[in-house]
């Protein structure tokens, strides 16, 4: 089994793809069908995902399958709509406009649409339940597209890192990536760190101009989380310089899971060589490699 895959297991990670249709979907159908080998799983969205048709260019979209054992968040609407039979375990005071969410146990398998909450606070108030409440430890939560500050609703939580490219986002795409592996290796701030006269915590979002909040007599920085980073690579690389960077929730990126549109493979890599880029890259949802 694939080590990507294998760091889903007791864990909650988030899939982050960089734009509409990058691959998210087709991603959680597979690494689904290889966590059932091992544990029954509990998967849920961000809003709405797995509509049969993309909603912006009216494209057929994957559809996501769920068997028997799996644990889903969706709506009550939803299941009375699905093939498959469910076992009803929460019902959620969220409501949405595709009706209230719930927790089901999957009975039956079949094709399901699901609803997710509507913002971060219910999502890491659900993430808590499966994991407190429902003793469910191995969650994947199918993202929003280009927004990674969800990660930060699950304490110690991962993310896979989806992305679709071609020649049109390819500069912006190599950027982003740069600046995610980049950033990924700030440490935990500890006891003895967020003590020191010199150190200095930030609230909220990390931007330019918030950096001229910081005092010059700090050499240490704190913020909350790696979503709360919002710096070009230069930048952030030229505060780093400067002083020493700290997250107060660390975050870990499994992978970046990449679907290349008319670019070769060994072309990438290449790229990937001269960015300083060296994370898991794993090239098709359906291809993993050891």
């Amino acid at each position: 089994m694939d080590k990507t895959v294998e760091s889903l297991f007791g864990n909650t990670t988030f899939l982050v793809g960089n734009k509409k249709n990058a691959g998210k979907t087709t991603f959680l159908n597979y690494i689904l069908k290889q966590v059932r080998l091992k544990t029954s799983p509990a998967f849920l969205t961000i809003g709405i995902d797995g509509e049969k048709k993309d909603l912006i260019f009216s494209t057929p979209k994957p559809q996501i399958y769920t068997e028997a054992g799996d644990y889903i968040i969706t709506s009550d609407t939803m299941i009375l709509r699905s093939e498959a039979l469910f076992e009803i375990h929460q019902v959620f005071p969220y409501k949405t406009v595709l009706g209230r969410l719930l927790l089901a146990k999957t009975i039956r398998g079949g094709y399901i649409e699901l609803v997710g909450s509507e913002d971060n606070k219910q999502l890491s108030e659900i993430i808590d339940f499966l994991r407190n409440e429902k003793k469910l430890s191995t969650i994947i939560v199918d993202g929003a597209a280009n927004r990674t500050t969800q990660v930060a609703t699950a304490k110690n939580g991962s993310f896979i890192y989806i992305i679709k490219v071609d020649q049109n986002n390819l500069n912006s795409t190599l950027e982003k990536m740069k600046t995610i592996s980049f950033i990924k290796k700030f440490p935990r701030a500890e006891k003895e760190i967020t003590a020191h006269k010199d150190t200095f915590f930030l609230k909220g979002a990390l931007t330019q101009n918030k950096t001229t909040l910081i005092p010059e007599k700090c050499n240490k920085l704190i913020i909350e989380d790696f979503t709360k980073i919002f710096l070009t690579y230069q930048q952030i690389t030229k505060l780093s310089k400067r002083m020493k960077i700290y997250y107060k929730n660390p975050y870990q990126l499994n992978a970046f899971t990449v679907n290349l549109m008319n670019i070769k493979a060994d072309e990438f890599e290449l790229l990937l060589k001269q960015n300083g880029i060296d994370d898991k890259i794993i090239y098709n949802p359906y291809q993993f490699h050891n």
